[in-house]
C-alpha cells in the first residue's frame, strides 16, 4: 500500500455513525434548554425550520464529497471551483478554524466529568480535565479507524438508548399548558433562537475529510446522509419537545446547563445528577473523538500537498492511520488551551469567537457547489443553502471580525507560500541552465566539425563518367 494513500473501507453504517457522533453533543443536551429559555414555545418552530434545512445543508456536503472524495474536504471543493490558490487559502483557513474551535467539545466534556466527580472544581482544573479528554481521543484514533469506529458505535448505541428512555419517561410528566403563549419574548426572539439551534447542526461537514476512506462514495454518501439526518432530526425534536413540556421558561444560567439532569429526575423520580453529568460527558467525548478524526485527515491532506510539513502525511502500515497528523493535533490544540489557561477563561470564549468562522467555512463550500453543480435539482438546493448562510452572517456580531482576521491570516500565509515556491522554482530553473551549459566530464569529446557544415561529398568514379 502506498505510504500516502488511505484505504477505502467505510460503508453506510460506519458513515452514519461518523455523522451522528460529529453532530450530536451539546446540540442534544444543552441547546434545547438554551433555545427554550430564549424563545419559549417559539423554539419548536426554530427546531422544525433547521431540521428541514439540515437535509439540503448536509446533502450539499455529501454531493461535493462524492464528486471530490479526498481528505482535503472543503478546501478541495474550493480548489476545484476557484483554482489552486483559492483552495490553499481555504485549506489554511479551515485548519486554523478547526485547531481554534475543536477543543470546545473536549473542554465541555471535561467540565461535565468534573461536575460529576469533583463538584466545585476550579476553571483551570476543568481545562486540565478537558485536555486529558482530547489526549484520550487522539490516543483512541491512533488505534485505527476500525477500532475507534467499533468503540464509537457501541458507546453511541448505549447513550442514545438511555436518552430515548429519558424522553419516553419524562414526556408524560409534562403539560401542554407550557406551550402558551407561543411567543412570550416576541417574534424577534425567533432569530436569536435560530442562531442558537444552528450550533446543534454543526458537524455535517465533518464527513467530508473522511471521504477518501469511504467505499463507493456515490452510493454510500446519499444513503448515509439520509439515515443520519432522519435520526438526528427525530432525536433533536423529541428532546426539544420534552424540554418545552416539562421545564419552565424562566431559568437562570445554571438551570440551562443542568436542564438534562432535571429531565432525568422527572423520568426516574430520583436525583441522578451525577449520572446525567457522566452521560453528557460520554456523548461529548464521542463528538470530540469524531472531530479529532476529521481534523487529522485535513492535516494529512495538507501535508501531502506540502502546505504543512510533508512528514505529517506518512501513514502507519499497521493501523492505516495518519499517526503523525494525529499527533500534530496535540501541539495544535495546545496553543488554544494554553491561552485559555493563562487568562483563566472558559470555552464559551471559543464558542463566541468561532461561530462565524464555521459559518464562513460552510459558505465557501456552498459557493463552490454553485460553481461545480450547475444542473439538476441540486442547483436550486445550492442556491437555497447559500442564501440562508449569507443571511445568517450579520447576526454573528463580533465573531465575524474574528473570522475575517483568520481569513486575512490565511491569505497572507498563502502569499508567502506562493513567493517561496516562485523563488525555489527560479533557483531550480537557474540550476538547470547551469547544468546544461557545463560540459559533462564523463561524456565523450565532441567532434570539432561544425554541426551545420556537411562533410565533402565524393562522387564515385562511375558517376563522373556518366556526367
Amino acid at each position: 500500500m502506498a505510504a500516502h494513500v488511505l484505504r477505502r473501507h467505510l460503508g453506510v453504517p460506519q458513515l452514519v455513525v461518523h455523522y451522528l457522533t460529529s453532530v450530536l453533543g451539546v446540540g442534544l443536551l444543552v441547546i434545547p434548554v438554551l433555545a427554550w429559555t430564549t424563545a419559549g414555545p417559539l423554539s419548536l418552530l426554530a427546531w422544525g425550520i433547521l431540521i428541514v434545512y439540515s437535509y439540503p445543508f448536509a446533502l450539499v456536503f455529501a454531493k461535493l464529497s462524492t464528486l471530490h472524495p479526498t481528505s482535503k474536504g472543503v478546501a478541495q471543493f474550493v480548489e476545484a471551483a476557484f483554482g489552486r490558490r483559492a483552495g490553499r487559502v481555504a485549506a489554511l483557513y479551515l485548519l486554523m478554524t478547526l485547531l481554534a474551535a475543536n477543543p470546545v467539545l473536549g473542554l465541555i466534556a471535561g467540565r461535565y466529568l468534573l461536575a460529576a466527580l469533583a463538584p466545585g472544581a476550579s476553571n483551570r482544573a476543568s481545562l486540565a480535565a478537558g485536555a486529558l479528554v482530547i489526549l484520550g481521543c487522539v490516543a483512541l484514533n491512533l488505534l485505527g479507524l476500525e477500532v475507534s469506529g467499533r468503540v464509537q458505535l457501541g458507546v453511541l448505541v448505549l447513550v442514545v438508548g438511555v436518552l430515548c428512555a429519558v424522553i419516553v419517561l419524562a414526556l408524560p410528566e409534562g403539560s401542554t399548558a407550557n406551550l402558551g403563549p407561543l411567543a412570550p419574548h416576541g417574534w424577534s426572539a425567533l432569530g436569536d433562537c435560530l442562531l442558537i439551534c444552528f450550533f446543534g447542526f454543526i458537524g455535517w461537514e465533518n464527513a467530508a475529510p473522511v471521504a477518501e476512506e469511504v467505499r463507493d462514495p456515490a452510493r454510500t454518501f446519499p444513503r448515509g446522509i439520509l439515515w443520519a439526518v432522519c435520526m438526528v432530526g427525530v432525536l433533536y425534536f423529541a428532546m426539544a419537545l420534552t424540554v418545552a413540556l416539562t421545564l419552565p421558561v424562566d431559568q437562570n444560567a445554571e438551570g440551562q446547563l443542568t436542564g438534562f439532569t432535571r429531565l432525568l429526575r422527572l423520568a426516574t423520580g430520583a436525583d441522578h445528577a451525577t449520572l446525567g453529568y457522566l452521560l453528557a460527558a460520554v456523548l461529548l467525548v464521542l463528538t470530540t473523538n469524531a472531530w479529532c478524526l476529521g481534523t487529522s485527515r485535513v492535516v494529512f491532506a495538507l501535508a501531502r500537498e506540502g502546505i504543512v510539513p510533508r512528514g505529517l502525511s506518512r501513514i502507519s502500515p499497521r493501523t492505516n492511520t495518519p499517526s503523525r497528523a494525529l499527533l500534530a493535533l496535540v501541539p495544535g490544540y495546545s496553543l488554544t488551551l494554553g491561552l485559555l489557561a493563562a487568562t483563566d477563561s472558559n470555552e464559551s470564549v471559543l464558542i463566541k469567537a468561532s461561530s462565524a468562522a464555521y459559518l464562513l467555512v460552510f459558505l465557501l463550500a456552498f459557493l463552490s457547489a454553485v460553481r461545480l453543480v450547475r444542473s439538476g435539482p441540486m442547483r436550486w438546493t445550492n442556491y437555497l443553502v447559500t442564501a440562508v448562510t449569507v443571511l445568517m452572517l450579520p447576526f454573528m456580531g463580533v465573531s465575524v471580525g474574528y473570522a475575517g482576521a483568520m481569513l486575512a491570516a490565511a491569505v497572507l500565509v498563502e502569499m508567502w507560500l506562493s513567493r517561496r515556491e516562485r523563488a525555489h522554482g527560479g533557483e531550480r530553473e537557474l540550476s538547470a541552465l547551469h547544468a546544461a551549459a557545463s560540459p559533462d566530464p564523463g561524456a565523450p569529446l565532441a567532434s570539432h566539425t561544425p554541426r551545420d557544415s556537411a562533410p565533402p561529398h565524393h562522387h564515385p568514379p562511375h558517376d563522373r563518367r556518366k556526367r
